[in-house]
């Protein structure tokens, strides 16, 4: 059920086929899953529910129709999951597509994770630790509210998608940055050989952060070293993916480099992160077999204010390893078996990356088998 700007342009628009002889179309996907992790009990938790509307309207222009999709979490658990807030919101743009492209404005994906991030995101469990631990683009490019964006039509299998935000969350305010536009990202992407998809984005944010920023490295733990106050950001990203299909198989692989610059009054702080990720999908009738192999690494420096990285370590890294059996119940339900594994830095490492603001928990072994219906 995720879509990005780049399905919306490339199809010539995402509801087109869904909505050919109306005007909406209610959707929804239910997801639910037993999982157990590390020093954990066994628990019973939603796997990202989702329910949403989309749809078209003839504006009686030639070539043209006007777009609108609203989407939501559905928690079907009283606590854990992905989404804990029952309609917490998901998407809500609305905007217009035609032979000229797709244009859109709203909360919605933006070009990079479609771009970059899709590649390698094959497992169904919302768990961060299956879904896109090793995703730095998601700290500040998946699903952004005051998005304008635009998508260009796809000629000689090339197409590229813009998006902008204009005063959203995190917006500067004391003049550091730019007042208007908080953060940018532009991709392209080729599919003009059948089987292949290349991409290539790049995307800058700049933005005050009024919360604890958590980079520093120090072997198997995050250190906080900065102390809660209003923070001066800037993160600019870049990263290409391949995805390659032939017969029953299917291998994709995505790099990525992010560098975030701390900016306080009595101190300064770099963050290089570096990700690469490498996953196949070998399909076998209604059954689906998948791995992924993952490496994220850090190279932190801290000036002034007194501060210092924990035990002298600036630099580190970890891997992540996961495998998935899928199995489809017709054309609308399915049920997996999933695993993942990180070692203690990976783990600790990818909880930062996720926000650069402020560390989360990610389990360093997760088993789960999970249970999902589409409608």
């Amino acid at each position: 059920m995720k879509k990005s700007l780049i399905a919306l342009a490339v199809a010539g628009a995402m509801t087109a086929p869904i909505v050919a002889q109306a005007d909406a179309t209610l959707y929804g996907s239910f997801r639910v899953g037993i999982a157990q992790q590390d020093k954990a009990d066994l628990d019973i938790r939603d796997e990202s529910t989702r329910i949403g509307i989309k749809g078209d309207v003839d504006l009686g222009l030639e070539n043209t129709k006007g777009l609108f999709h609203w989407e939501a979490n559905v928690n079907l658990t009283d606590k854990g999951g992905y989404g804990a807030d029952m309609f917490a919101a998901r998407l809500g743009y609305m905007g217009a597509t035609g032979d000229w492209g797709t244009a859109l404005v709203g909360r919605q994906y933006h070009p990079y994770y479609g771009m970059v991030n899709s590649h390698t995101n094959i497992f169904n469990s919302a768990d961060a630790a299956f879904g896109e631990a090793f995703a730095l683009g998601n700290a500040q490019h998946k699903r952004v509210d005051n998005t304008l964006a635009y998508a260009s039509p796809v000629m000689s299998g090339f197409q590229v998608v813009a998006g902008a935000v204009i005063a959203g969350d995190g917006s500067d305010d004391n003049d550091n940055f730019d007042e208007d536009v908080d953060g940018y990202n532009i991709g392209a992407q080729y599919t003009g050989i059948e089987g292949l998809r290349l991409s290539a984005s790049y995307g800058d944010v700049d933005a005050d952060v009024s919360t604890k920023a958590s980079f520093a490295t120090s072997g198997a733990a995050i250190g906080t070293i900065v102390p809660a106050s209003t923070v001066a950001l800037e993160s600019e990203i870049w990263g290409l993916g391949a995805t390659y299909n032939i017969g029953n198989f299917t291998v994709a692989g995505k790099y990525e480099e992010r560098e975030d610059s701390y900016s306080l009054t009595a101190a300064s702080a770099d963050v290089e992160w570096t990700v690469w990720e490498l996953a196949g999908i070998y399909q076998m009738g209604a059954t689906s077999f998948k791995a992924r192999y993952g490496n994220i690494d850090a190279d932190t420096s801290v000036t002034g204010g007194g501060y210092k990285n924990i035990d002298g370590n600036s630099s580190d890294d970890g891997d992540q390893w996961g495998v998935e059996v899928e199995h489809k119940l017709g054309k609308k339900g399915r049920v997996w078996v999933a695993y993942t594994d990180f070692d203690k830095e990976a783990a600790a490492l990818a909880a930062t990356a996720q926000k650069v603001n402020a560390s989360s928990d990610i389990a360093e072994d997760t088993f789960v088998i999970g249970y999902r219906l589409d409608f």
